[in-house]
C-alpha cells in the first residue's frame, strides 16, 4: 500500500529537498491538490512549525486526509533526510492511533492487536510530494495553536512524547466539520480513522463481518 506524504513549503524548505509535485489540470493552481485516502493509498499532510518565534526546536504536525486525525512529532536540532523522516512517519501514526484507541476504549486490546498485525503485513511504501491541501490547512493551524499555546503556558521549549500524545488524543476526540460536494459532514477523527483502518485491514470481510466489527466502536461523548 502506498503511503503518500505531502510536505508543506515550510517542511520542504527544512528538509532541503527537491520534492516532486502532483500533476495538475491546466489553469489549476500548482501544489494545492486535494488529498484523499483509499484502499491503495493512505495520504497525510505534513507541516513543520517553530515552537516559538524563530526557535531551533520544531514540531511536525501530521494530518490524515480523510479523517483529519492529527498527531505530533517533536524534532530536535538535528536535520533528517526525507527517507529518515518517512521511516518514522510510516510507524509513528500507528503509535498515535493506538494511543487514542486505548485512551478512549474504542475497541478491545485483541482488536487493536489484530489491526496492527494486519497493518504490519501491508508493507506501506512511503513517498514524498510537495503539496498543501488547502482544505486541511485550517485543521493544521488549529493544531499548531494547541502546540505553541501549551508550550507557552507550561514554559517549555519542546513537547515531550507523552505531552504530544496528550494533545493529539484530545484533538482527535473533538467533532470536526468539513464540506464535501457543498454539504457539511461532521465526524470525530479517531472514529473515522478507526473505520478506515478496519476497512483496509478487512478487505475480504463480508458486510455482516464489517458491521460486527463496527459494533465494537464506542461513540465518544459530544
Amino acid at each position: 500500500m502506498q503511503l503518500q506524504l505531502s510536505a508543506s513549503n515550510a517542511l520542504n524548505k527544512w528538509l532541503k529537498a527537491d520534492l516532486p509535485r502532483l500533476p495538475h489540470e491546466p489553469g489549476q493552481q500548482v501544489g494545492v491538490n486535494k488529498l484523499s485516502s483509499d484502499h491503495n493509498l493512505m495520504s497525510w499532510q505534513v507541516h513543520l512549525i517553530d515552537n516559538y518565534y524563530r526557535s531551533v526546536e520544531k514540531t511536525l504536525i501530521v494530518c490524515e486526509a480523510n479523517s483529519r486525525f492529527t498527531y505530533f512529532i517533536p524534532l530536535n536540532r538535528g536535520l533528517l533526510t526525507p527517507d529518515e523522516l518517512s521511516e518514522r512517519l510510516t510507524i509513528e501514526w500507528q503509535f498515535a492511533f493506538v494511543e487514542a484507541l486505548e485512551t478512549h476504549g474504542l475497541v478491545s486490546c485483541y482488536d487493536i492487536a489484530r489491526m496492527l498485525s494486519a497493518l504490519n503485513d501491508m508493507a506501506f511504501k512511503p513517498y514524498w510530494i510537495k503539496n498543501t491541501d488547502l482544505s486541511i490547512n485550517g485543521h493544521i493551524s488549529d493544531a499548531a495553536q494547541w502546540v505553541t499555546q501549551t508550550l507557552e503556558d507550561r514554559n517549555l521549549d519542546r513537547l515531550s512524547q507523552p505531552l504530544a500524545f496528550e494533545i493529539a488524543t484530545y484533538i482527535n476526540s473533538q467533532t470536526k466539520s468539513i464540506k464535501v460536494n457543498h454539504q457539511k459532514q461532521r465526524f470525530v477523527p479517531i472514529e473515522r480513522l478507526l473505520a478506515y483502518v478496519q476497512e483496509i485491514t478487512l478487505p475480504n470481510a463480508t458486510s455482516n463481518d464489517q458491521s460486527d466489527a463496527m459494533s465494537n466502536v464506542i461513540p465518544l461523548r459530544r
